[in-house]
């Protein structure tokens, strides 16, 4: 088992195979694209391990995490609901202004 973080993608270079990722706190960090390529793009949401990029997550999946974490946890896990918000709200606006990875 794994721990992984949500990321965003915001750039992409696939010379190198790296990847710029937010996840959530406005500081981009490297992130080694660990998937096919041409399944990343601009705007996803990925989830990261140990600098790697191993998963393209959907909105829905994600939402359906939300409403997990919110049965099990309820308003002690509002942080958590934060951080996610910010992370779909960054994927919608740079999906909004096209794939330029």
């Amino acid at each position: 088992m794994c721990w992984g973080s949500l990321a965003v993608v915001v750039e992409i270079n696939l010379e190198s195979m790296l990847a710029k990722v937010d996840f959530g706190d406005g500081i981009l960090r490297d992130a080694i694209i660990g998937i096919s390529e041409e399944r990343v793009s601009r705007g996803d949401i990925v989830l990261v391990h140990a600098g790697v990029v191993i998963s393209k997550l959907s909105v829905e999946g994600i939402m359906e995490q939300l409403r997990l974490l919110k049965d099990i946890f309820g308003e002690e896990a509002r942080e958590l609901y934060g951080l996610y918000a910010n992370l779909l709200s960054l994927a919608e606006s740079l999906k909004g202004r096209g794939d330029m990875g």
